[in-house]
């Protein structure tokens, strides 16, 4: 995990999020979430010199809706077409951001986190974040993060907050904060919740194996991530309640997908 890296993005999303909520609107002078987390992320595909050797599948980046065909998808799931809609978002600028989601309205009774009963809701396969990304950054985002590792974070969250991070956005960032009158405490509060949510996501992570040249499966998200010379592409998958349907759902298309982009 780069704990600057994760800390700086978790900062963002907390002053965006107090941004919304106050109604605050953003002009040239302002910081750009975007940007910001463009930024980062830049910065941290060069540390770990990312190769993006495959070509091929970069080039999906602006045709997500291309990766994987209606048929390929009712075949794979066994759901009927006339119970699909599909929707491409492009909420952010970057492509890696972008997503084609295909939806089932198939009445299935869902059990969300915290919620006593369970609640209709879509079934869903989501193509998402093609990106390139060296084989040693995507291990590193798709492991399990430890106790030190998390503390050493929360750590750094405490210099960003406190202005101190040696970083010039974070730092812009922090003033920001006090201008939307944004304690410290909420900020090491919130951020140190989203660490320790992050924590328990990654303890979910397994490793598929013959599946391009790395791939991982998060029982928790319902994401498999999967690595091909250097390009990275996740399928979310959630059409049943058993997790080894949905993660045998999303292995059959991520196949289809490979032998599009070998």
């Amino acid at each position: 995990m780069k704990t600057h890296f994760l800390v700086i993005l978790i900062f963002f999303l907390i002053i965006f999020s107090c941004s919304e909520k106050t109604g605050s609107k953003s002009n040239s002078t302002d910081i750009n979430l975007e940007d910001a987390i463009q930024n980062a992320e830049n910065r941290r595909k060069s540390d770990l010199n990312a190769s993006g050797g495959n070509k091929c599948l970069l080039e999906y980046q602006n045709k997500y809706d291309q990766l994987i065909s209606e048929a390929e998808v009712l075949s794979a799931t066994g759901f009927t077409k006339e119970s699909l809609e599909s929707e491409y978002k492009k909420t952010l600028d970057n492509p890696e951001y972008h997503s084609f989601k295909f939806k089932f309205a198939n009445g299935r009774l869902k059990k969300f986190p915290f919620l006593k009963q369970k609640i209709k809701a879509p079934d869903n396969i989501t193509i998402q974040s093609i990106k390139a990304i060296s084989l040693a950054a995507f291990e590193n985002s798709n492991k399990v993060i430890s106790d030190e590792e998390t503390k050493a974070t929360k750590d750094v969250l405490k210099d960003v907050s406190e202005g101190n991070s040696g970083d010039a956005k974070a730092d812009a960032a922090a003033k920001k904060a006090q201008e939307l009158n944004v304690s410290k405490e909420e900020i090491n509060k919130t951020g140190g919740d989203m660490l320790d949510t992050f924590q328990n996501i990654s303890k979910a992570y397994s490793v598929v194996n013959d599946l391009g040249e790395a791939a991982r499966w998060n029982t928790v998200t319902s994401e498999l991530s999967v690595l091909q010379n250097g390009v990275q592409f996740v399928i979310y998958c959630d059409v049943n309640d058993d997790t080894e349907k949905n993660k045998s759902v999303a292995i059959e298309l991520a196949k289809i997908i490979l032998n599009k982009c070998k």
